[in-house]
Parts: structure tokens; C-alpha cells; sequence
């Protein structure tokens, strides 16, 4: 299953009423568009963010710090949706991040997990391969300035 989760389409549903595996696709669909404001709005204030194999962030104000640290690098960020699934508060989700910059451009191969409860994000972690994911950015960074 492929699902391109760069999209103008706006999903509006309400948090606390919305399944798990809706609540993922908004979070995702808001990165993408780099609103993170509404990426934000389903996070819960004591949301546990993983970004394996870095850092621990506990709570919205230590994940917001960790995204605006990655941020200040990107201009884009996209998502595609290889896989996803979902059983009770869980969702897993099989992606291909693509990660831009200036100076680069980079597709990670990202296994993610979520929970959720109450229409918000209690629990993310992210689980990539660092150092493929490396190559792939150093090889980026070597490049991207050559082509058009």
C-alpha cells in the first residue's frame, strides 16, 4: 500500500472522537506541510518522543526544542506511506522520510510507532538505520549543490 501523504487535501476531524490511525495520518499529513502548529495540537502535553537511535524527548516543550533543531535545516519534509496499521491505541507505520535542505535532500527508511489515546499522541518512536542514513546524507550534501 502506498499512500502519499503530501497533499493540499485537509483532513479535519475532531481529536478526541478521531481513531488512532487518523490521528497519525493528521500528525503526518501537518509535518508535511510544515504546519506545526496543528502537528502540535495532537501531541499530548506529556507525549514521549523517541527519535532512535538520538535523544528522549519528554513532554510537548522538549519535543517542540527537538523538532525546531531539525527544522532549522529543513525547507521540506515528506512522507510516504509504505505501510500502516493499526490495533487498539497502536499504529505502526513502514515510511519513506524525505528529509530537504539547501544543501540536501535524503530519503529514510523510518519504522515508526505511535500511540495514542484520547485523540492524542502519548507515545512516538522512530526507529532508522543511522549509519546507512548517514551515507545517504553525506552522499546528499556532496551532490545536491550539482544538480538543478
Amino acid at each position: 500500500m502506498e499512500l502519499e501523504m503530501e497533499t493540499e487535501k485537509t483532513v479535519s476531524r475532531k481529536t478526541s472522537a478521531a481513531k488512532p490511525q487518523a490521528v497519525v495520518e493528521d500528525f503526518l499529513q501537518a509535518c508535511c506541510k510544515l504546519d506545526m502548529d496543528t502537528a502540535l495540537e495532537l501531541i499530548d502535553d506529556n507525549c514521549v518522543y523517541q527519535n532512535v537511535p538520538f535523544h528522549t524527548a519528554r513532554g510537548k516543550k522538549s519535543i517542540v526544542k527537538a523538532l525546531q533543531g531539525m527544522g532549522k535545516a529543513m525547507d521540506h519534509f515528506g512522507v510516504e506511506m509504505v505501510n500502516i496499521a493499526a490495533n487498539g491505541d497502536v499504529v505502526l507505520t513502514e515510511r519513506v522520510d524525505t528529509l530537504g535542505g539547501r544543501f540536501f535532500n535524503v530519503e529514510l527508511p523510518v519504522m515508526g510507532v505511535f500511540v495514542v489515546k484520547n485523540g492524542k499522541i502519548t507515545e512516538w518512536r522512530d526507529y532508522f538505520d543511522w549509519s546507512a542514513s548517514l551515507g545517504k546524507f553525506v552522499g546528499s550534501v556532496v551532490t545536491k549543490p550539482f544538480r538543478k
